[in-house]
């Protein structure tokens, strides 16, 4: 009986220390999992930076339209890299995060513990005459699965700092020629020559495993635009005229909400959805627009396409990310339509009013009004709506 005994317990053992190493498989296979799954998202963002569009606003919607479809990049990632450490993924891949940068995973081991005879109930025994629910263990036993290794893992795509610099080259100081891209002090993007080289700065776009979920549930691309999504769209006032006719086209909107506030002051930084606020210090040249309330260029474009899109679409408030936001089309000067935000230099944008006119928030002691666009230059335009 002793001996019995023994053997039981020893056998116990073992189950227990297959079972823990199971568990340590499995956890090895979720962590590679869900660093696979963040990688996707990761090459996205380090593609746009190097193409010198601020990497901030760069959300899972640019790699999957449909997050739940079972052949997402970040889905076929994480599933290869646990096949690889003999797991399997459970479930679907979740993102989470208003941009959906972190990624959960689920797996279970693809080896198992098997149940021992006497452990096997009356639909254990008629499954393994039917040769159902079966695995094989790692001693080439073939049995009614008792247990896999199961695990999970979160892991998070974390973004550098990055800003737009002006070299000097061309472009006022208020509305200055933003012709490289930084992040963490690293050149990502020039004008003139270029991305960087991808192994000089894929290390500035890091990921990490986390020990939570991003609080802010992932819902795709959002309809009012990466800023003050929470809040209620909040409809501008018209400075000078009354409220432009909703029935109007898109892009006559667009120009009619920016007539609204003909000469209003340029401040940097200022603007906002709701209107004029005031700027911030300070502007490549050293103006501040803190003392002063009105619009900078961008800040005059993000509120006109705003309250002509009823507070479905804010934009960043920033040139080339309003150039390269997802959400637009990018035309031709050719094909230039009243409403399209055009671009005169990287700098610098407006939006054309026809005739080859554009209206603007020009510079530092300017006012907002209509200016002529010939001569100007073009380095881009897109369209809304």
């Amino acid at each position: 009986m002793a001996m019995v005994c023994a053997f039981g317990l020893t056998l116990m053992a073992i189950q227990v220390a297959r079972a823990n190493d199971l568990r340590s498989q499995g956890q090895t296979a979720a962590d590679a999992a869900a660093i696979a799954a963040v990688t996707p998202m990761r090459d996205a963002v380090l593609n746009a930076a190097r193409s010198g569009q601020l990497p901030s606003g760069i959300g899972l919607w640019t790699i999957a339209d449909n997050v739940d479809a079972d052949n997402t990049p970040f889905t076929e990632a994480a599933r290869k890299y646990a096949g690889r450490n003999a797991a399997e993924l459970v479930g679907k891949v979740k993102p989470s995060g208003m941009l959906g940068h972190t990624m959960k995973v689920s797996v279970q081991t693809k080896d198992c513990v098997i149940k021992e005879e006497d452990e096997l109930t009356a639909k254990d025994r008629e499954d393994l005459r039917n040769r159902r629910n079966l695995c094989t263990d790692n001693r080439g036993r073939t049995g009614i699965v008792k247990g896999r290794g199961t695990a999970e893992a979160i892991a998070e795509l974390r973004l550098p700092e990055c800003e737009y610099r002006n070299t000097g080259g061309r472009g006022s100081e208020e509305a200055p020629f933003f012709d490289e891209l930084w992040c963490d002090n690293v050149r990502v993007w020039s004008a003139t020559q270029g991305g960087a080289p991808r192994d000089r700065v894929v290390r500035l776009f890091k990921i990490r495993l986390v020990g939570k979920e991003d609080p802010v549930k992932y819902t795709g691309m959002p309809e009012n635009g990466l800023y003050d999504m929470s809040g209620p769209y909040v409809k501008g006032e018209c400075a000078k005229d009354k409220q432009p006719d909703p029935s109007m086209p898109f892009g006559h909107r667009v120009i009619a909400w920016a007539r609204c506030w003909f000469g209003t002051p340029y401040s940097w930084g200022g603007g906002g959805p709701s209107g004029p606020t005031r700027g911030i210090c300070c502007s490549p040249g050293g103006y501040s627009g803190a003392n002063t309330v009105g619009f900078d260029c961008s800040g005059l474009t993000l509120y006109a396409v705003y309250q002509a899109s009823g507070g479905r679409i804010t934009l960043p408030h920033y040139t080339l990310s309003q150039l390269n936001d997802p959400r637009g089309r990018r035309v031709s000067q050719s094909e230039l339509q009243p409403g399209d935000l055009v671009l005169p230099n990287p700098g610098h944008i407006g939006i054309y009013a026809g005739g080859g006119k554009f209206i603007e928030a020009p510079r530092t002691g300017d006012v907002v009004k209509e200016s002529t666009l010939a001569g100007r230059g073009f380095y881009g335009a897109v369209r809304f709506g």
